[in-house]
């Protein structure tokens, strides 16, 4: 990371504890979010200073969503901060390669040891518990629906009466012996941000390295 002198460290800390917010300071200093949040995660902030923040985004709907979505990206700095980096940067490209990057959480997979790596990281990292799981098997001409379902259940833990069965009936046959699987959460409209906000905020801050390694490379 790169340093900052004690003058630049010492007005963003003020700034922070009279209630900036990471959006705010990134636009005053013009360093990243990683950098920001290295210095202010341990600041907390006055219940006044959480209201004042809270009431900006209560005029409109637009920008109470600007507020959830502010609020998952520096959640999601605490996350990417903690011990497990590792998974929630596993979870986090997974996602972005096999999720629902448009509206809903929703992850979709054939194979049984994706599907419970997802859930695995879901639970650790994101204290998902497995009454929140949607289950939902996609099952295609010529499969057995109860192999089917009996597979889906073992592999994410979840009971055969809470997975939702969807048969395809177009005469389309399924390329794998036991269909789709899809995993959502109930209630996940927030999870979903901070998912996203998460895939975000990995790509900035390997984006950059990997150009300064570009730029240092004789070849380049």
């Amino acid at each position: 990371m790169r340093i900052h002198s004690e003058q630049t460290i010492s007005k963003l800390k003020l700034l922070r504890k009279q209630g900036y917010s990471i959006q705010a300071l990134m636009r005053e200093f013009s360093l990243p979010k990683t950098t920001i949040w290295h210095h202010i995660h341990a600041i907390k902030l006055s219940p006044k200073h959480i209201n004042k923040l809270r009431l900006a985004g209560g005029e409109s709907s637009r920008l109470r969503k600007n507020q959830a979505l502010e609020r998952a990206e520096e959640e999601s700095l605490k996350i990417i901060a903690g011990g497990d980096k590792y998974l929630i940067s596993l979870l986090a490209m997974l996602y972005w390669a096999e999720g629902n990057n448009k509206s809903a959480f929703s992850f979709v997979n054939t194979d049984a040891k994706m599907i419970k790596l997802f859930i695995f990281i879901l639970k650790k990292c994101f204290k998902i518990k497995k009454e929140q799981l949607l289950i939902t098997v996609r099952y295609f001409t010529g499969m057995n629906r109860a192999k089917c379902l009996h597979h889906w259940s073992m592999v994410t833990k979840v009971s055969k009466k809470e997975i939702n069965m969807y048969y395809n009936d177009g005469g389309k046959k399924g390329r794998r012996e036991f269909g789709l699987c899809r995993v959502g959460v109930r209630k996940s409209g927030y999870l979903f941000k901070l998912v996203r906000a998460t895939i975000k905020n990995i790509v900035e801050e390997v984006v950059p390295v990997a150009q300064m390694e570009e730029r240092r490379s004789p070849n380049a």
